[in-house]
């Protein structure tokens, strides 16, 4: 029988704690660890293994540390500068340089392939630079955590390092040049209350980034632009089951898209793992959603780590994420990987989560006990002569000396939904894994409703605009056959339609439209004097819309800016007067100006209402 993933293995000489494939290159890994400190003759060490064999592992070139200092910890891969690829890595100085209260714990390395003229042959590696990012002088902390975000070419990146066994958590964020070699730059650092379990950097606009972490049971986003760098907001809190008092707790997290994040959550008491998907907020006032949840098997008590790859990535972070699958790796307890797939889809303005669903198993994959995983780029697209199918590697590494690197075959997939039809261009394609997932998430069911309702709503849209009732918004109209676009009947300006929705709408458009105003112009909603000979309903002062002249009409205010028990008065006399509901909301408002309604006219509102 064929191995489903195929996988290749390499033991090395020393414990190994973290690995990272290069962006640009899915043959080539980086992996590193080390004994530490006078261990005994195990060294600290980095080594870079060719990975383009499925069934062999070899070893390219290997870089000895100092023994004197601590091991490797963290790895990432940056950008390359010609022929040099820029490693950053975390190792605390020697006992001796932290007890003086100096710790170079942020390191730059270049693994550099020789040139035509070189004399020696195979890949360099070489320190370039080392500084401390963190500023508490904790001789116990080290640098547990380090991330880059998604490389895009001729765009800067953004880094992030955390704290680890430290009595006052950090966590640092830094430039990393599109340019490449040893130059960054420090951004900002926070003083965070608890140490964070994990974190990710996404780029969500050219100079824009977010920040996640999560500590035990929190989930916090940090907004990153040129010039600032926001303070951490709370987006997520774990509570405890209902009838327990015990909290499950983060593990790891990593951004999917810029709007979702994944995280492995651990059970309390050891009784399993699960993977959350989360929409993140899209304002202030919101906190993340569950999408997606899936658990691990039975046997996993507790996760070690996570990797994750969109197999569809956008070419610029100012693209729109469409159609996608994102391969999920989850490091268990028992040296086992749990592999998922999630589908990403968009369904007009809205993104969706579904499907969050295993599709592979492998056991044992370690003797000892799983420290880090890594997926590769995607490889780059094959001429119709190769017959080799396309893979996506996943690479772990362990103390127990090992690297092993599996190959899961992906295949190319045709969305039904944009076919091009026959006599057409040919229709987009995008990779997905070629194995087929052995069920679906529990939340599909609640994801395939929200579709649904979705599509009935667009399609009644589609309905009211072909039959002329309220304001065009998908603009069909003029693609349906003239038999469709037949008003239901004629009605005169004066008939009440009969959705209470739409007449409130009809309302307050005419309310605004009396003002008569032109571009540019503020229009402004205010109440007459409470004698005024016009009178208005139940003794209440009429209300007058025109543009707004300051002098004439006195102070106004936009709708946003209105004091909330001011806005609640406005809206409680519009509906009475029927220029609106609730169901429409407030955007309408937006823009607009209310006059002052405080005073005797706010009594006199509040008594007749």
């Amino acid at each position: 029988m064929v191995n489903r993933i195929p996988q290749a293995t390499i033991t090395l000489s020393y414990p190994l704690y973290a690995c990272a494939f290069d962006p640009a290159d899915p043959g080539q890994l980086v992996v590193a660890g080390g004994g530490g400190p006078g261990r005994n003759g195990v060294g600290n060490k980095i080594t870079v293994l060719d990975t383009a064999n499925p069934e062999k592992l070899s070893e390219t070139s290997e870089y000895e540390l100092s023994k004197n200092e601590d091991n490797v910890t963290t790895l990432a891969i940056g950008p390359r500068k010609e022929k040099s690829l820029t490693v950053y890595a975390g190792i605390n100085s020697s006992p001796d340089e932290i007890k003086k209260g100096k710790n170079a714990h942020f390191r730059v390395f270049g693994i550099s392939e020789p040139g035509p003229s070189a004399k020696t042959s195979g890949v360099r590696i070489s320190e370039v630079a080392r500084d401390a990012l963190f500023v508490h002088k904790d001789a116990s902390a080290y640098q547990r955590i380090l991330r880059l975000s998604h490389p895009y070419e001729n765009l800067s990146q953004i880094g992030a390092v955390a704290t680890g066994l430290s009595r006052e958590p950090e966590i640092a964020i830094f430039d990393v040049p599109a340019a490449g070699g040893g130059r960054w730059k420090r951004r900002a650092r926070l003083d965070i209350p608890k140490e964070a379990m994990d974190l990710d950097v996404v780029q969500t606009g050219p100079d824009t980034y977010q920040l996640a972490y999560c500590d035990d049971h929190d989930i916090f986003t940090v907004e990153i632009s040129k010039t600032e760098v926001s303070d951490p907001k709370r987006v997520y809190t774990i509570t405890p089951d209902e009838g327990s008092t015990a909290k499950a707790s983060f593990k790891s997290l990593r951004y999917l898209t810029p709007g979702f994040l994944l995280t492995v959550v651990n059970k309390p008491n050891s009784q399993g793992v699960a993977l959350h998907g989360y929409r993140l907020p899209a304002t202030d006032q919101e906190n993340a959603r569950l999408a997606v949840q899936a658990r691990l098997p039975k046997g996993v008590s507790k996760a070690t780590g996570l990797a994750v790859r969109n197999l569809s990535p956008t070419s610029s972070p100012i693209d729109k994420q469409g159609e996608a699958q994102f391969v999920v790796a989850v490091a268990g307890n028992d040296s086992s990987i749990s592999l998922f797939t999630v589908e990403h889809k968009s369904a007009a303005s809205v993104d969706l989560l579904s499907d969050l669903a295993p599709f592979e198993v492998l056991r044992s994959v370690h003797p000892t006990n799983i420290t880090s995983l890594s997926f590769s780029s995607l490889p780059a697209p094959k001429s119709s002569s190769e017959t080799a199918e396309p893979t996506v590697k996943l690479a772990s590494v362990a103390v127990g000396f090992t690297t092993v690197v599996h190959d899961i075959p992906l295949k190319k997939h045709v969305d039904k939904s944009v076919s091009k039809g026959a006599g057409g261009p040919p229709s987009p394609s995008r990779y997905v894994v070629a194995l087929k997932s052995k069920g679906e998430s529990p939340v599909t069911v609640i994801t395939l409703f929200t579709i649904l309702v979705l599509i009935l709503a667009l399609v009644g849209q589609a309905f009211l605009e072909a039959k002329q009732i309220g304001r065009p918004i998908l603009g069909v109209r003029e693609y349906l056959p003239a038999s469709w676009t037949t008003p239901l009947r004629k009605v005169p300006p004066a008939t009440v339609i009969e959705s209470a929705t739409v007449k409130a709408a009809t309302n307050i458009e005419d309310l605004l439209s009396g003002a008569g105003a032109r571009d540019g112009q503020p229009v402004v909603v205010r109440h007459g004097e409470a004698n005024d000979e016009e009178g208005g309903e139940g003794g209440l002062p009429p209300l007058h819309v025109g543009v707004h002249d300051e002098e004439a009409h006195g102070p106004a205010t936009s709708w946003e800016k209105l004091d909330p028990k001011d806005r609640d008065l406005w809206k409680r006399r519009l509906k009475k007067t029927g220029h609106w509901v609730e169901d429409m909301g407030e955007t309408i408002f937006q823009g607009v100006l209310f006059g002052e309604i405080g005073g005797a006219i706010g009594n006199m509102i509040g008594e007749a209402l």
